[in-house]
């Protein structure tokens, strides 16, 4: 009866030589003073057969010098009930349990950065406008003094609509909204989850007044108020947004303060994914069309029927080198993000 230190090793060697199905592999190698040495023999498990030419097998103080016949089942009956101290376990090991320090180690780094805004607004005679706001861009997490500090920069806005018009932002518009850098927040979900919240950083966009943080857009605003700023450098004051509309190209001029925030989990997948929460405020300046001059709704964010739904409102994060720049992210667009939605059915 053999040890059950050389039935593991004849065993891991059967193992070795039997992969792949009529497979035959030929070992080619010296032999140490001590080794004793199976030529030319079939080493036979089940209905396969194995040549092993000039292989050593180390372990085994039996000579082999006749055709080796083992069972599986006679392995099986002579395996230890308890596995040897030398044999790795290879079971896997449980998730190291998640810290505050640790999220933020995995968290830090760069990130392709799309979002979806859902706003609806109510115009009244025109009806209910129901818009998705869709980013692009980039967000980069650095630790500092101990916490996380985010930075996000925006490329390129797409508009999808209910109407039968089609709004153009152009890139200098997107790339002219710059938030303050902040730091992140780690919470803790009924589920005792850690996740990522980003806080409020309210930025102005085609207008400047102090403390944005507490101070709303005014009410209205004149063409000519000093307060107002080219942001986007076209001669017009605000920023300006085309719209397709009766076969004709408009011009919308408005003023913005962004006011975002975003709850959000890294997964599995190394992506930081969860839902945003907007606040932002716009202003019309003027128009080049009476009917959008004269816009009197709010533009909302739409969070369902009993107001606490942001499923329509998704920010997803991909882990990105430097490499990559606002032409190259839009040109692979499709490799990092879903395709974009359709405006959601009541």
């Amino acid at each position: 009866m053999r040890s059950c230190a050389e039935i593991f090793v004849l065993l891991s060697f059967l193992l070795i030589v039997s992969c792949g199905e009529n497979e035959v592999r030929t070992v080619d190698q010296s032999t140490g003073p001590d080794e004793t040495v199976v030529t030319d023999e079939d080493v036979v498990t089940g209905e396969e057969a194995v040549t092993v030419d000039d292989a050593p097998v180390v372990g085994i103080d039996d000579t082999v010098t006749d055709e080796l016949v083992v069972d599986d089942q006679e392995l099986v009956d002579e395996m230890p009930d308890e596995t040897p101290d030398d044999i790795s376990d290879t079971t896997e090991l449980p998730d190291e349990e998640m810290t505050e320090e640790l999220l933020m180690d995995r968290a830090a780094g760069r990130y392709a950065h799309y979002d979806i805004v859902a706003y609806y607004s109510d115009m009244g005679l025109m009806g209910i406008f129901k818009n998705l706001i869709i980013s692009y861009g980039f967000t980069t997490f650095e630790k500092e003094d101990g916490k996380l500090k985010i930075t996000d920069r925006f490329c390129h806005s797409e508009q999808i609509s209910n109407q039968n018009f089609t709004a153009i932002v152009p890139d200098a518009m997107t790339r002219a909204i710059i938030p303050d850098s902040t730091f992140i927040e780690i919470k803790k979900d009924a589920n005792g989850d850690l996740f990522l919240y980003r806080p409020e950083t309210p930025t102005l966009l085609g207008i400047a007044y102090e403390d944005p943080y507490n101070n709303h857009l005014p009410d209205s605003i004149k063409p000519d108020d000093p307060r107002l700023v080219d942001a986007d450098f076209d001669g017009n004051p605000g920023v300006t947004v085309f719209i397709n509309m009766f076969n004709k190209m408009e011009k919308l001029y408005v003023a913005r303060r962004e006011v975002f925030a975003f709850d959000a989990y890294l997964t599995q997948s190394g992506n930081i994914e969860g839902i945003v929460r907007d606040e932002s405020e716009q202003l019309i300046i003027d128009a080049t069309n009476i009917l959008l001059k004269n816009q009197t709704g709010e533009w909302l964010q739409y969070r369902g029927p009993n107001g606490d739904d942001y499923s329509l409102s998704p920010v997803i994060l991909v882990p990105i080198d430097d490499s990559y720049d606002c032409d190259t992210l839009m040109q692979e667009r499709d490799a990092f993000f879903p395709p974009n939605p359709t405006v959601w059915e009541d």
